[in-house]
């Protein structure tokens, strides 16, 4: 990976939005891990150590909830800022992922401009993390 880049881990179970998340990622200009589960975003946290993790909430094995939980509990990752990316846009939905730590809540489908404007706000609160 470039040296001054950031890395942003995807976790999400659905492989058609996480590819095409991981394409609009990479021509934003970020490196890019993806994790299809829970399990496997939790330990590609703990041994990557992305700059930012955006997190689906419905998922197999661990949902997006319990997984970042572990994360924002786990000294080596609870100060990697959390953006949800989920179809749950209920106001409860909302406030589970904020009381999880999750900077951060859009929703499915995305819109490009306003993912843009959200990734680049949580990697500058970050910054003094």
């Amino acid at each position: 990976m470039e040296q001054g880049k950031k890395t942003i881990l995807i976790v999400d179970d659905e492989v058609g939005l996480r590819n095409l998340l991981k394409f609009r990622l990479i021509s934003f200009g970020y490196d890019v891990l993806v994790a299809e589960d829970g399990y496997l975003g939790i330990e590609l946290a703990r041994s990557r150590k992305p700059d930012l993790i955006i997190l689906d909430i419905m998922m197999p094995y661990f949902n997006g909830i319990e997984v970042c939980k572990k994360l924002k509990s786990d000294y080596k990752t609870k100060d990697i800022p959390v953006i949800f990316l989920s179809v749950l846009a209920q106001k409860e939905d909302i406030e589970m992922g904020k009381e999880a730590g999750a900077e951060f809540f859009l929703t499915k489908p995305y819109d490009p401009e306003k993912l843009s404007l959200v990734l680049r706000m949580a990697l500058q609160s970050s910054k003094g993390a």
